[in-house]
């Protein structure tokens, strides 16, 4: 009888968890991907934004549908990261998310993608999604490719081989250019189109970006505003990224006039942000340095973490004296703002290079004490101290 009960109460948990939807995995995404090689399952990857409507539309409107919950518990470990937090981060620039939100289906004896889907979609589609994913990596590209060079240029195979091109992670700038010159103005607001042009502008180079710019109140009155900007910012973003890998200015300075003409929020905080990132990539610290600093003292004056941050890059990057002095400063107010193992480090870490050794030392001994305390990692606490003991005793 007890056990009769005990499977009944097992059989009436598994349905609530099937009749609830999909069941979100409760972890790190290690543990989803140790999870799904002892079930033998894929991992599907939920990559999503607090602000993205299409993600909000998917988490409110599909997952919670009995069958779409039936279908993705029973055959992945399912598991969903904010892109803007924490481990999704990570997770999401190692995945080259590009646009909210993506879903990716990974195989974990390897941790690479085995299939990629996008946008919002109905119960029936994200199932066939999956399907395709449980079935390897889909053959529709290929095909695509073959009809394009055996001449088939139409409109839906041109639509069909960027879809999958973006889906697989590989160039689709060309045939966007090229299935954009096949539709007229009028058809271009067509729902396919509008959420192609979307997702598919992806830097100030785009084919698609005039339309992304001239379809502004079009998206903002679908998306609301909030969207547009995110979106703004990940094209301005990705061109800063790539006008800094390429130490092109021309295109850095686009960038920067594609923000300042579409990012109404704080268009200033977002252009010295990016600044910064672009001015580091190209190794021009004294332009870096006029950045960070008037960001710090205008916009995050009283953020602790941001200034190590800062701070670390002068540490590394940075030797001049005066300059070090003011990121001593800096750490000095992170320190009186959050007195924390990784603020002490960088501080113990700029007053060595700066070659105040005993101020070092007993900052280092400081920091490793927190850092033990915090369960951090304090083993650059620990090397600091070990190489001015080494030091000191060649000295004497």
């Amino acid at each position: 009888m007890k056990k009769q009960l005990l499977f009944i109460s097992f059989l009436t948990v598994t349905l609530s968890l099937f009749s609830q939807g999909i069941n979100f995995f409760h972890g790190n995404f290690n543990e989803a991907v140790e999870k799904a090689k002892l079930e033998n399952k894929l991992v599907f990857i939920d990559c999503y934004t607090s602000w993205c409507g299409p993600c909000k539309m998917l988490q409110n409107n599909i997952f919670p549908l009995e069958k779409v919950g039936a279908f993705f518990n029973a055959n992945f470990i399912c598991f969903k990261v904010d892109c803007e937090k924490d481990e999704g981060l990570d997770i999401c620039m190692r995945y080259n998310v590009r646009a909210y939100p993506t879903m990716y289906f990974i195989d974990p004896s390897t941790a690479k993608p085995v299939y990629k889907t996008m946008g919002y979609q109905d119960g029936d589609a994200l199932i066939e999604q999956g399907k395709k994913a449980m079935g390897g990596n889909s053959n529709l590209l290929r095909e695509y490719q073959s009809k394009y060079q055996n001449g088939d240029k139409s409109e839906d195979n041109l639509y069909g081989l960027i879809t999958q091109l973006a889906k697989n992670g590989q160039p689709f700038d060309v045939y966007l250019k090229e299935y954009l010159e096949t539709q007229k103005s009028e058809n271009l607001t067509l729902e396919k189109n509008e959420k192609l042009i979307f997702e598919m502008t992806t830097t100030i180079t785009s084919p698609a970006l005039r339309y992304f710019e001239g379809f502004k109140q079009f998206y903002t009155d679908k998306y609301g505003a909030e969207s547009y900007e995110r979106r703004v910012e990940q094209i301005a973003s990705r061109s800063v990224k790539e006008a800094g890998q390429k130490m092109d200015k021309q295109m850095f300075a686009a960038s920067i006039l594609f923000i300042k003409n579409n990012y109404k929020s704080s268009p200033e905080e977002f252009v010295l942000r990016e600044s910064m990132q672009f001015y580091r990539a190209i190794n021009d610290m004294v332009a870096y340095d006029n950045a960070a600093t008037k960001y710090l003292k205008v916009y995050r004056k009283n953020d602790a973490r941001l200034m190590a941050e800062i701070s670390t890059i002068y540490e590394q990057k940075i030797a001049n004296p005066k300059l070090l002095l003011k990121a001593i400063k800096w750490m000095q107010t992170s320190v009186k703002l959050e007195n924390k193992y990784y603020n002490n480090i960088v501080l113990a870490q700029l007053y060595y290079k700066l070659g105040k050794r005993n101020e070092a030392y007993n900052l280092a001994q400081y920091a490793l004490e927190l850092g033990k305390k915090e369960n951090a990692n304090y083993w650059p606490a620990q090397d600091l101290i070990n190489k001015l003991e080494v030091e000191n005793a060649k000295k004497n």
